[in-house]
């Protein structure tokens, strides 16, 4: 949970031009933790990857799927305690969330000083559309 809260803060630090609301709910089981708006609304669940690996409740995997087969904007910011850099995935990652070794995250960031990551994450935060697609060029 600390390190969810980390991840949290480095975000928002990161990310100015998005609004965010954090969603704690007790009763909206599976919800993800938060809820940002940058040109459109789209839904983010923060993991941590462990001995590479997500791991979701049902609930997680139920709602993300959910919402994400309708076309809903979700994504899965994990953070990586191997780089201390963080990844961002598309919420098609539920769907076989045990090894990510195998999945390519629609961008990375690292620790670098030059790293355009936090700018790509923004960019397809807002671009994305539900077939996956999204343009490439930054705004």
């Amino acid at each position: 949970m600390a390190e969810e809260k980390n991840l949290y803060n480095q975000l928002k630090n990161n990310t100015k031009s998005v609004i965010w609301t954090r969603i704690e709910t007790s009763t909206g089981l599976g919800v993800p933790d938060l809820f940002g708006f940058y040109r459109r609304g789209f839904w983010l669940e923060l993991k941590q990857i462990i001995n590479n690996k997500l791991n979701f409740s049902a609930h997680q995997i139920a709602w993300i799927n959910r919402h994400y087969s309708a076309g809903c904007p979700v994504f899965v910011l994990a953070r990586d305690p191997l780089t201390k850099g963080a990844k961002l995935f598309s919420g098609s990652i539920v769907r076989d969330p045990v090894s990510i070794s195998d999945k390519s995250p629609l961008c990375s960031i690292t620790r670098s000083t030059k790293n355009p990551g936090w700018e790509m994450l923004v960019h397809l935060l807002g671009a994305w559309t539900p077939d996956g697609s999204s343009s490439t060029k930054l705004h």
